[in-house]
């Protein structure tokens, strides 16, 4: 079987739409990534974050307005997102570095409090891996996934990808919420939180 080319980044500028709807579905997304923040600081004590698949950095900034005093990390595969992430978070203090999400080698065990991993499983080959390498670092982790078949049908909604049936380009797996949730329970992580933002879900589990 033909390996499929990784994608780098995002096709399109998700944070900075200008279509009413889909700047409508991001701030529902966003909004839901930030209760979850709040439901942290209820139960830990953040002074490390750790971003995996960073992007344009855009989480950071938020990361940042919830937990001003807490060390943050970010890593990404490509080196052009994390060059943007870096221009985009040149206020902030970031320590940044090119890793992949399936072997996070830099990283120790348990060295996060907070591990954020948002929009980059579906894009693993071995998402499994993913997961643990999650796990491993950190204590407790956001992370969030689109809904399917339901991203695709939007897709296809708005003509986009339609020679793929709807998939994004780059998007390797896909998940339902009770696959995906199922996932997690084989891996022996407990939901604390979970949101539907649709077209994505978005869970706050324990990594220890």
């Amino acid at each position: 079987m033909q390996k499929k080319p990784f994608v780098e980044g995002n096709l399109e500028d998700k944070y900075n739409a200008k279509n009413p709807v889909s700047k409508y579905l991001m701030q529902r997304f966003l909004r839901s990534f930030e209760q979850l923040l709040v439901e942290v600081k209820k139960q830990e004590r953040i002074t490390t974050i750790c971003e995996v698949g960073c992007g344009e950095g855009e989480l950071l900034k938020i990361l940042h307005t919830h937990f001003p005093k807490a060390k943050l990390y970010a890593c990404d595969l490509a080196s052009n997102e994390i060059a943007k992430a870096k221009c985009n978070t040149q206020e902030l203090k970031v320590t940044f570095t090119q890793q992949n999400a399936e072997s996070l080698h830099i990283y120790a065990d348990q060295q996060f409090d907070l591990v954020v991993c948002c929009e980059v499983l579906e894009h693993l080959e071995q998402p499994k891996k993913g997961l643990a390498e999650l796990k491993r670092i950190g204590r407790t982790a956001v992370v969030s996934v689109p809904v399917e078949p339901l991203w695709r049908f939007l897709n296809l909604l708005r003509f986009k990808y339609v020679k793929h049936l709807g998939n994004t380009p780059g998007h390797l797996n896909h998940w339902s919420t009770d696959s995906f949730q199922n996932l997690l329970r084989k891996r022996s992580l407990k939901v604390l939180q979970s949101k539907f933002p649709l077209p994505w879900q978005m869970y706050l589990f324990e990594a220890k």
